[in-house]
Order: C-alpha cells, then sequence, then structure tokens
C-alpha cells in the first residue's frame, strides 16, 4: 500500500488503561492478510467476540445482584447487556453490507476446514452466563411471591423493579434472536440455501455439514418461561376484552 503506515506509538497513559497496543496484535499483520477484506472481516468478528465477554461479565453481576435483593442494579446492568448484543447485530450487518459475495468467498476458501461459528467462545459463555442468570431471577420471584413470570408482566405488577428486570430479560432475548437472524441472513446472502429455495443441495459449512442446521438455532430462546409468559398474559387480556365486551 502507498500512503502512511499506522503508527502505534511509543507508551502513554492513554495506552496503559486501554490496551490497544496489546489488542492490535490480536490480528494478523498487514502483510500476512489473506485479502484486503479480511482486515474487516476479523476485526469485526474479534469485536463481536470481546463484547459478549463484557456481556458476560455484566449478566453474572446481574445474577449476583438479584441474589442480593439488589433489583435496580440487576436491571441495570442486563440492560447494558442488551445493549452491547444490540452492537453485535450492526457489526454482523457491516459484515454483510462491507464485504461483497466474491470477497467474502474468497476469504472463506482461505479459513481452515473445520471452522465453525458454534465453537465462539464467548456465544458459548453467553448461553452459560443466561442459564444462570434465569436460576438466579427464579430464585428473586420465589423470594418475593410471585408466583408466575405472567403476574409480573401486570402493568401493577407488585415488585416493579424485579418486573423491569423480566421486561429487560426479554429485551436481550429478543437482541440475541436478532443476532441469530441476522447471522442466517448473511448465510443465505453470501452461500446461498433459503429454505424456500431448498433442492436438496444446500450449501455446506465448514465443517461440511448442510447450512440448513442453522435453522435450529435461528429460533433458540435463552428465557422460553418469560416468552410463555408473555402469550399467557396476552390471552388472559384478551378474556378479559371478550367477556367485557359482552356486557356492553
Amino acid at each position: 500500500m502507498s500512503g502512511p503506515v499506522f503508527a502505534v506509538g511509543g507508551p502513554t497513559a492513554y495506552d496503559e488503561v486501554v490496551r490497544f497496543t496489546d489488542a492490535v496484535k490480536a490480528l494478523r499483520p498487514l502483510p500476512e492478510m489473506p485479502h484486503p477484506d479480511f482486515l474487516l472481516f476479523q476485526t469485526l468478528h474479534l469485536t463481536a467476540e470481546l463484547l459478549w465477554y463484557n456481556m458476560h461479565f455484566d449478566i453474572v453481576r446481574a445474577a449476583d445482584d438479584l441474589r442480593a435483593g439488589e433489583h435496580r442494579s440487576a436491571h441495570r446492568l442486563v440492560r447494558r447487556a442488551t445493549e452491547l448484543q444490540r452492537l453485535t447485530v450492526t457489526h454482523l450487518g457491516q459484515v454483510r453490507s462491507g464485504i461483497p459475495q466474491t470477497e467474502f468467498l474468497r476469504i472463506r476458501a482461505t479459513l481452515p476446514d473445520g471452522g465453525s461459528g458454534l465453537d465462539s467462545p464467548g456465544m458459548r459463555n453467553l448461553h452459560k452466563a443466561c442459564r444462570h442468570l434465569w436460576r438466579c431471577f427464579c430464585a428473586a420471584m420465589e423470594s418475593a411471591g410471585v408466583a408466575s413470570e405472567a403476574e409480573l408482566l401486570e402493568a401493577d405488577a407488585d415488585h416493579p423493579d424485579l418486573r423491569a428486570v423480566a421486561l429487560e430479560m426479554l429485551d436481550l432475548d429478543d437482541a440475541m434472536l436478532g443476532w441469530q437472524q441476522e447471522h442466517q441472513r448473511m448465510v443465505w446472502a453470501r452461500l446461498g440455501g433459503h429454505p424456500t429455495l431448498d433442492d436438496g443441495t444446500a450449501p455446506l459449512s465448514l465443517t461440511g455439514r448442510s447450512v440448513g442446521v442453522l435453522d435450529r438455532f435461528v429460533a433458540h430462546m435463552r428465557f422460553p418461561q418469560l416468552w410463555q409468559a408473555v402469550q399467557d398474559h396476552y390471552e388472559s387480556m384478551a378474556k378479559q376484552q371478550a367477556y367485557g365486551g359482552t356486557h356492553r
């Protein structure tokens, strides 16, 4: 390349805090990149992993706050995790919008066989953190004397701070579902395999499996009981409205 070379610079107080000099070493050196767009590909993936690392930290902290009865603090931390997850959805969209299909396929051809997003340490640990959060949330409901998740969704719930946590957990799960769905759309846009076009020859992932395997992950929920509570609350409200309408 012509033009100035990126200069990290010498030791500074800023770098002592941010540790950019250490972090940039995780990126493949520019002369060794298999494709010019590989830097963006790696940067966005690495950024997502760092965000998931931070999310794991905040979700575990939120679980600790629930156990301590600090529901407002738990809500703040789950909300922050939700916003971080939304950033990963944006970054994944940048992979699709910033790297054309031809260039994406050239990058993919340089990747090692067997590579799979299922090996993502960030996502694997998030699943564990969410299961831990759910257990602590259930204990908090029991401690507060809340009979069901649907009871918490009512506007006049007796425990508004715990209700806020439940609603934020739904938003967190929704953001994670958004990432899964954006990832599947990226696969369709770069490899193919949309189910409406399935002719028995769906593209294969780097693990050698059909990309159709993603179908079973795209709607996977971390907190299915809360989603069921949404439906139960809706059905309860619909019955009340129907009952009220017969007496007009």
